[in-house]
């Protein structure tokens, strides 16, 4: 049975001040944050790239078996659409240097683009550009990507699937690498992550997130539906309905 490690997509939202941080002023949200998860997946790289020293400063504020995983940028996903990224990934690396120094990096999150289609030429291209040691979970959006050859490839490079709950594209419990990667966005009519899992919702993914844990060394999860904090509350409650203990001192939230 592989070890199962929850967490939320991002931690520094204004609207989590009262529910998941208490109301009176914290000096570092993200320490406290480390308090109740395990593991944080990190947004901001996606928008953009920190200044330096920044991602160092994320290691020493977090304890020292803290893992993060961080977007790629859209630079090279959403605008360069995987061609011509070397400058780009350059810099996306040197970002992670220090987190993959301290061992602390569980993944890097490729996020694609629902616009773009699945050209095996172009993907295996850029995945050769790819450090061999790097490990990437790759989240598809179009479903021309759920081809027999995409997934053919992220087996021959050791890339993760990242399985997702979302509206347009069906759950699929695929794995593709030593490490599984699973993303909660929602269902919201507007937002798919303006939304609020129900108890029956999250049981319903104890047996797949267990089926998974059987074919891999660890499952990383995340929640992104962040309004009102509900990914931390929704977080927690499969923590729970799974058997996981919470870090020692962790507080419950409000569900």
């Amino acid at each position: 049975m592989g070890t199962i490690v929850l967490g939320t997509s991002g931690w520094d939202y204004p609207e989590w001040v009262g529910r998941v941080y208490p109301k009176r002023r914290i000096p570092d949200r993200l320490a406290y944050y480390a308090r109740l998860f395990p593991i944080v997946e990190v947004n901001s790289t996606f928008y953009r790239l920190p200044p330096p020293g920044v991602a160092a400063s994320w290691v020493r504020r977090t304890p020292s078996k803290f893992r993060f995983a961080a977007k790629f940028p859209q630079t090279i996903t959403h605008e360069q659409r995987l061609v011509g990224t070397e400058e780009e990934l350059h810099r996306f690396l040197a970002v992670l240097k220090p987190i993959r120094d301290a061992e602390k990096l569980a993944a890097a999150l490729l996020q694609l683009p629902p616009s773009l289609a699945f050209d095996p030429g172009i993907v295996r291209t850029f995945y050769e550009s790819l450090p061999r040691d790097l490990p990437v979970a790759v989240e598809f959006r179009e479903p021309s990507w759920l081809a027999p050859e995409s997934f053919e490839l992220l087996r021959e490079f050791g890339f993760a699937y990242v399985v997702v709950d979302e509206p347009h594209l069906p759950v699929r419990l695929e794995v593709t690498a030593p490490f599984s990667y699973v993303r909660w966005h929602g269902h919201g009519a507007k937002l798919w992550y303006d939304y609020t899992y129900s108890a029956e919702e999250i049981d319903a993914w104890v047996p797949r997130v267990r089926a998974l844990a059987e074919k891999t060394d660890t499952i990383y999860g995340f929640f992104n539906n962040h309004f009102r904090g509900d990914a931390a509350a929704n977080c927690q409650t499969l923590a729970e309905h799974l058997g996981l203990p919470p870090p020692p001192g962790a507080s419950r939230l409000d569900v």
